[in-house]
């Protein structure tokens, strides 16, 4: 396994790799418990024979280095020992969980077989690689591998804890509540279980129960940082900000938090902060996100000074899209301003989705647009600007969503009319002329689900049946911009409904971005949750309204969307009722159609 050639990609993954890449937050498998990592630390020296005796110092020391989570030191004393002998099991195991817990998941892949081909009958090793599989989101293979562990382990509360929480993810509710509630009958003390159970229920939206079963955790272990930490999520997803800061607050005052959750429950915190609209504080706390610690991190390859406060008048400074595409489209709301910070004698280039180029040069005329890209290496993603060569001529760079600490830093510095992109005015009359082709009635752009529909998101778009009202507004038009599959929506609706969503002809709604925003402006509104295209739309200055969950972080505390002029929120009183979202938005469309109507007839007289 440990040829000079593999050898080799482990070393320069180490010399690359930045992020430490955690366990799921309610997953049970911290390090710090491991058996190999104990068996190494308890191994006596003087039981082992040659190559053994010589390896096992290093080992410890590897060890060491995880328990103080320096894995990339632990990783490379990992390499020394298997250089002694590369078939030690347990050098092969150490070594696994230090590329795991650094993030180079493929090798660590390789370096868990190998330990299991070494030593099959080793149970963690199937805990190990089901953590492993689950954080790549191989929901299936993760449930196998939990399965095995479980059967190896019975007596082990982690094996059906984790296989809880996986069959959670795939929305299998039921199975993860049996699992869960076989396993604590024989285990009540177990706050881990008692844990899970609350996420299973927090994932079902039944916010009650799931903080019942978090304050159960606590009762049995007060000092379960992890449940707090759950307990101001589940408050957050619910749109008290308020109370959620107070929970995290106390997660984090405990002090025991391991790195990972630790920049979790920091991360979540700033979110909350924002939902508040507390910003001279939400933005500083919210470079928390460039936390590589934090699951969700970036890692960036940018070989220029990052951005950190400083005066920027005169400078060059290259501006770079981060998270999502509609994240990217909602940061660039300060990019006017930026460029006024920057000054006359200054240059701003902004690195976009290359899906994003064409309206962004339209848009920003006074700066240089390029592409960003980013690849995954060993299971990291990394983000570059590669067709930048001249890394010398820039005095800084930063991901969009920091200026926001210099240019974003009260509501009031919010644009009030408008948009701040530039849609193409040749292409908004062409789709003006499309859309009066389809006859009378008031032109409603229509999209209602994310591409991605995992068992986590869905609870934050509303059920397609609950759109029937809306869709049969009298007067009313309506077009698809839901890209991805939807067709067996759009004929639900006409045979279900009796309504026709029409589809134009001519326009990839997913990777024509430039002419999706004149599309949004041609429309009389776009309605939506919040995504791409709503944030296109509105962006753009159209008409939006955005179907969106309780008090959403972006909202800013104020219920509605500071960052765009032209959008109008509703908002359910709680998740799990989009009907108190949509009942007033059937209103909304409503009267917009009336009043449309009227000005026909009387343009018509």
């Amino acid at each position: 396994m440990t040829n000079a050639v593999q050898r080799s990609s482990i070393e320069q993954a180490l010399s690359f790799s930045g992020n430490a890449i955690p366990l799921p937050v309610d997953s049970a498998g911290d390090a710090g418990k491991s058996k190999a990592l104990q068996t190494v630390l308890r191994f006596k020296s003087s039981k082992a024979d040659g190559k053994l005796r010589k390896a096992i110092p290093v080992l410890k020391r590897a060890v060491r280095k995880i328990s103080e989570q320096s894995y990339r030191e632990a990783a490379i004393l990992g390499l020394e020992a298997l250089a002694i002998d590369e078939n030690i099991a347990l050098a092969n195991h150490v070594t696994a969980i230090a590329l795991d817990k650094l993030g180079v998941a493929s090798l660590a892949l390789e370096m868990y077989e190998r330990a299991h081909r070494l030593d099959p009958t080793e149970p963690e090793i199937y805990q190990n690689l089901g953590l492993l599989a689950w954080r790549m989101e191989l929901y299936d293979v993760a449930e196998q591998f939990f399965r095995i562990f479980c059967r190896m382990s019975p007596e082990m509360v982690e094996g059906p804890n984790n296989l809880a929480c996986v069959l959670r993810d795939k929305g299998q509710f039921d199975d993860a509540i049996e699992v869960l509630r076989t396993s604590i009958y024989t285990n009540q003390g177990s706050s881990l279980l008692w844990n899970s159970l609350g996420t299973v229920m927090m994932e079902q939206t039944d916010f009650d129960k799931a903080v019942l079963f978090y304050n159960q955790a606590l009762d049995i272990d007060p000092g379960l940082a992890r449940a707090y930490h759950n307990i101001g999520y589940c408050r957050a997803t619910q749109g008290q900000h308020h109370e959620a800061l107070q929970q995290f607050d106390r997660a984090l005052e405990m002090g025991v938090l391991p790195d990972n959750e630790e920049a979790e429950c920091k991360h979540a915190q700033a979110i909350s902060l924002i939902g508040t609209g507390q910003l001279d504080r939400a933005w500083d706390a919210y470079e928390c996100r460039n936390n590589p610690r934090y699951s969700k991190a970036t890692s960036f390859s940018i070989p220029c000074q990052q951005w950190d406060g400083e005066d920027l008048e005169g400078k060059s400074f290259l501006l770079v899209g981060e998270q999502g595409l509609g994240d990217e489209v909602l940061f660039l709301n300060a990019a006017h301003d930026l460029t006024e910070r920057l000054g006359p004698d200054g240059q701003l280039t902004i690195a976009v989705a290359p899906r994003l180029v064409q309206l962004m040069e339209r848009s920003f005329p006074k700066a240089k647009i390029v592409k960003h890209a980013t690849i995954r290496s060993n299971g990291i993603p990394v983000r570059g600007c590669p067709t930048i060569t001249n890394w010398k001529s820039f005095d800084f760079w930063a991901p969009m969503a920091s200026v926001l600490r210099a240019l974003r830093t009260s509501i009031d510095a919010f644009p009030k009319e408008g948009g701040f992109l530039t849609p193409d005015p040749k292409r908004v009359d062409h789709w003006r002329r499309e859309l009066a082709a389809l006859g009378p009635g008031l032109k409603v752009g229509f999209l209602w689900k994310s591409m991605l529909m995992t068992a986590k998101r869905s609870k934050y778009y509303s059920p397609f049946e609950q759109w029937k009202a809306p869709l049969r507004t009298e007067g009313t038009v309506w077009i698809n911009l839901q890209y991805g599959e939807c067709q067996e929506d759009i004929e639900r609706a006409e045979k279900e409904f009796g309504v026709k969503i029409h589809q134009l002809e001519g326009i990839d709604l997913k990777n024509d971005l430039d002419d999706l925003a004149a599309l949004c402006c041609a429309m009389d509104l776009v309605v939506g949750p919040m995504n791409a295209t709503t944030n296109i739309s509105a962006a753009s200055g159209a008409r939006t309204a955005i179907i969106g969950s309780p008090n959403a972080w972006p909202f800013l505390g104020t219920g509605q969307l500071p960052w765009y002029p032209t959008a109008i929120v509703f908002s359910p009183d709680t998740i799990s009722n989009w009907k108190s979202a949509l009942e007033p938005f059937t209103g909304y469309v409503a009267d917009l159609a009336s009043e449309q109507a009227s000005k026909s007839d009387t343009n018509a007289a």
